[in-house]
């Protein structure tokens, strides 16, 4: 996840998804997907920040749950260093 603050007041959200690390469309879809999802249940929480989610290697073997898991790991991350500065 790179994170940088974008002084508007809504969060926005990239993805880079590269096809040489998860090779099936339907896993990059899925994932992205997940990550979209779990972005709009906290996006007014992270107002002021762009934010750019980068997948890796091994992404797609994880079920959705732990996916889910992984991604509110970093949200949460975030949330305190926002809430820090």
């Amino acid at each position: 996840m790179l994170v940088r603050s974008n002084q508007k007041p809504y969060a926005r959200l990239g993805l880079a998804i590269p096809k040489r690390h998860i090779k099936q469309a339907v896993e990059r879809n899925r994932i992205k997907r997940q990550i979209r999802e779990s972005f709009r249940a906290r996006q007014s929480k992270l107002v002021g920040w762009d934010i750019v989610m980068m997948a890796r290697s091994g992404a797609d073997r994880l079920s959705n749950r732990e996916l889910r898991e992984v991604l509110e790991s970093h949200w949460q991350k975030l949330a305190s260093a926002c809430a820090d500065s």
